[in-house]
Parts: structure tokens; C-alpha cells; sequence
């Protein structure tokens, strides 16, 4: 709860920073020193927040590739330390370490995710295709929590581990998809 709180402090500064009114280089080289209400303010001010929801967008792929990384490090666990054993010590601390986190970047992914979403349909003003394929993939990861929250609950499940990760996967892909075609 600690860190969820860093976080979202985090994301309010970041938001609050990124609302200054700057001057930029194509202001000066028109001849002005400062915003115009005619011309260079509107192009500036339509731009501000599709740029800061690309960038809670890329962070939103960050924390799901962070907390993606628990499956392959546990996959390749037993095959790797049997592999190089000298580096067994540092493998298995990796693992421990991702494994401890993955909740909270799986969290902080969805909180992204929904949070890149609202900013950009406001900036867009309308829902186009691209937003219907990351609505998409939110919901996947929604429906993957949910499962991720039972399987904590119920650790010895596999049919709720194939199901979380199936359809992590799927959310993934659907990213994937987002992005690309965005």
C-alpha cells in the first residue's frame, strides 16, 4: 500500500508538472515571446495531453512487461541453475525479487492502463479503432487481475495459473495490437 501511495503521488506531481505553460522555439522564431491567444497557443494546448497519455501509455507496457517477467524467470529456473550453477545464487534472488513485485507492477499496470485510456478518450474526444483495441486489452487485464487475485488466495490452483496467464497472454497481444496500429 506504501509504494501504491509513492505512486500515486508520483502521478499527480508528474501531472501537475507537466501543465506549465512553456514557451517554445517555434513561438520565438515567429517573433513572439510569448503565447498568443491566435496562433501558437491552440496548436500547443491540443497536443499537451496526448502527449502525457502516450507516456503513462509506455509506462502502462513497462509495468507489464515487469510484472510478465515472473513467468519466463520461473520457467527457465530449473534449467538455468542446472545449467550455470555459479550463478545460481544471483538467479534465484532475480526470481524472489520479481516474484515479490509482481503484484504491485501488475497493479500499477491496470491503474496506467485505465489511466492512459480516460486521458486520451478525453484529448480524442471520440473512442476510434485503436481505442477500442486497447479498451479491449484493459478489460483482458482487468479479468487477469481478478483471476491473479484468487490465485493468490489459492496458490496450489494450476487450472487458475493457466487461465491467469492465458489470458495475460491474450491481453499482451491485444497491446500489442494497440499499439501498433496507434
Amino acid at each position: 500500500m506504501r509504494y501504491l501511495k509513492m505512486f500515486g503521488i508520483v502521478l499527480v506531481v508528474m501531472f501537475f508538472l507537466y501543465d506549465v505553460n512553456p514557451i517554445y522555439a517555434d513561438d520565438i522564431f515567429e517573433g513572439k515571446d510569448e503565447y498568443d491567444e491566435g496562433n501558437g497557443r491552440q496548436q500547443h494546448e491540443e497536443g499537451r495531453y496526448e502527449d502525457l497519455g502516450e507516456l503513462i501509455g509506455w509506462c502502462t507496457f513497462i509495468g507489464i512487461g515487469a510484472a510478465g517477467m515472473i513467468f519466463p524467470i520461473r520457467t527457465f529456473l530449473k534449467s538455468v541453475t542446472r545449467t550455470f550453477p555459479q550463478s545460481k545464487g544471483l538467479y534465484l534472488y532475480v526470481a524472489k525479487l520479481i516474484g515479490r513485485y509482481h503484484i504491485l507492477f501488475g497493479t500499477m499496470a491496470l491503474l496506467l492502463g485505465i489511466g492512459h485510456g480516460i486521458i486520451m478518450y478525453f484529448n480524442e474526444g471520440e473512442l476510434e479503432n485503436e481505442g477500442i483495441i486497447g479498451l479491449i486489452a484493459i478489460i483482458l487485464l482487468s479479468i487477469t487481475a481478478i483471476i491473479g487475485m484468487n490465485l493468490f488466495n489459492y496458490r496450489k490452483n494450476r487450472s487458475l495459473r493457466t487461465i491467469h496467464i492465458s489470458i495475460a497472454a491474450l491481453s499482451v497481444i491485444t497491446g500489442g495490437i494497440h499499439i501498433f496500429i496507434s
